[in-house]
């Protein structure tokens, strides 16, 4: 322990006797790992934490599907939800919800609003309680007793200055008077980041719509004990019922099936790609930058030869001098995760700003402790690798030539070897075709684009509806 804060005392004290090469080095790792750590704020948010439920895992969606129409993912119509629900074995319960908005009125100027119509056991299908008042009852999804709404956190905040007395108070959706019954914990959007409030869906059990309109998006929960794949069997054996008992609808050439996505799949498959795509990217960004340190570490270590000559001469043993810049290159490195994680802070609100309003968990990206431990992770690694090879390159010194006079330029061209690989790996490194800022500017697509593109296909999951 004392022969550590020993190599760090000294560590500290050689950054400190070159700022410049210091403060350059600092800067090159900062926007490397301040790159990646911010990517990987974004990753874990959207991709690795688990969804805010209780028991998320046993959360599904639920999908027609008439693949020889080339509908691979179909919502459901209110006669398919009603003969679902009485039918299936598999699940505590089966919600549904869809789009819709209008204008709203009351404490203020008219505001065009994004609501979603969603069934009673919505909210309880997945365990989430109102903030203020309450969610729907059962008796408020009929018709002629669904006027009543609940108001998502945020939009309560902004369109009423988060006053609690709104609850019970009354104002006009698409010209017809709502009671405001309750308000969402922080947070809580789905099924969509744009949901401004909550209204019944209120089905007509009686008298459904046509079995053809398909606008229901219909969420479920498996029974405890029940696994994955039984829902599955128990969801395409009810398909084929529905193909005996409504033999003009279900043909058995439009080839009907249902199955099932866990919900955490269904928000993020379509951006994991690229997202993983993108971390990949900036992770080679910061092998660039290791490479230019390793550069700049070579080239101190010229300046370095004699005094790594006299400790050796003095019986310092190969193993000791590897430590001593090792430790001299993690320190570097942490003080370049230092500034790469105050980068990450002010850059992942930069990316939360140009991120599309249809990115999955947009309002969970944060620098939290699981992205502090990822930029120390990284930092630590990032100080290994650019320090490794300038360490084991400098530990055999030439004691001969080093300590007499003139002997620096017989041992530099080792190092302008070594630092001309180091440059040939770097523009391995680089993708194809940067030859120019002109031809790089094509080839590099921003995060707005690159996330852009990957979330413009959530939407098109249904033929119709708010979502579709």
């Amino acid at each position: 322990m004392e022969t550590l804060w020993q190599d760090l005392r000294y560590g500290f004290r050689m950054l400190a006797r070159n700022p410049g090469f210091t403060a350059v080095a600092v800067l090159t790792l900062a926007l490397g790992i301040g790159a990646n750590t911010a990517i990987f704020s974004v990753v874990n948010a959207v991709l690795l934490r688990p969804l805010p439920y209780e028991e998320p895992e046993r959360l599904v969606m639920v999908w027609n599907e008439l693949t020889k129409e080339g509908l691979p993912q179909l919502w459901f119509s209110e006669p398919e939800l009603i003969d679902y629900r009485q039918r299936q074995q598999s699940f505590e319960g089966m919600a549904a919800f869809s789009g819709g908005g209008g204008n709203l009125t009351g404490r203020g100027e008219p505001l065009r609003v994004t609501a979603a119509n969603v069934s009673a056991n919505f909210f309880p299908l997945l365990r989430v309680d109102a903030f203020l008042g309450r969610t729907f009852t059962p008796e408020e999804d009929t018709p002629g007793n669904d006027r009543v709404i609940v108001l998502e956190h945020g939009f309560w905040q902004r369109r009423f200055g988060g006053d609690p007395a709104i609850i019970g108070e009354t104002v006009s959706l698409s010209d017809n008077p709502n009671t405001v019954i309750g308000v969402m914990p922080s947070g809580f959007t789905f099924p969509d980041g744009t949901v401004d409030l909550w209204t019944p869906l209120a089905i007509d059990t009686a008298d459904p719509n046509g079995r053809g309109s398909h606008y229901l998006r219909v969420l479920a929960r498996l029974k405890s004990g029940v696994t994955f794949e039984q829902a599955s069997a128990d969801m395409h054996n009810i398909a084929k019922q529905m193909e005996q008992d409504y033999p003009d609808y279900y043909r058995p050439d439009r080839a009907w099936n249902t199955y099932l996505i866990p919900l955490h799949e269904s928000e993020v498959g379509e951006v994991r790609s690229a997202l993983l795509v993108l971390l990949g990217a900036v992770g080679f960004v910061l092998l660039i930058a290791c490479t230019n340190v390793a550069n700049l570490l070579l080239a101190r270590a010229a300046v370095r030869e004699k005094e790594v000559a006299i400790r050796a001469a003095l019986g310092a043993g190969r193993l000791r001098i590897v430590r001593q810049l090792l430790t001299e290159s993690v320190l570097l490195a942490l003080l370049g995760g230092s500034g790469g994680l105050l980068l990450a802070m002010w850059g992942t609100d930069g990316l939360v700003l140009l991120s599309p309003a249809g990115l999955p968990r947009l309002n969970e990206i944060a620098v939290n402790e699981w992205v502090l431990g990822f930029t120390l992770l990284v930092s630590v690694i990032a100080g290994v690798l650019f320090g490794l090879v300038p360490a084991l390159h400098a530990s055999r010194p030439d004691l001969h030539n080093t300590l007499k006079e003139g002997g620096r330029s017989a041992a530099g061209a080792g190092h302008h070897r070594l630092r001309g690989l180091l440059v040939v790996s770097e523009v391995a490194l680089t993708p194809p075709g940067v030859s120019s800022w002109r031809n790089c500017r094509p080839t590099r697509p921003t995060f707005r684009s690159v996330i852009s593109r990957a979330t413009t296909a959530i939407p098109l999951r249904a033929t119709s509806g708010r979502w579709g």
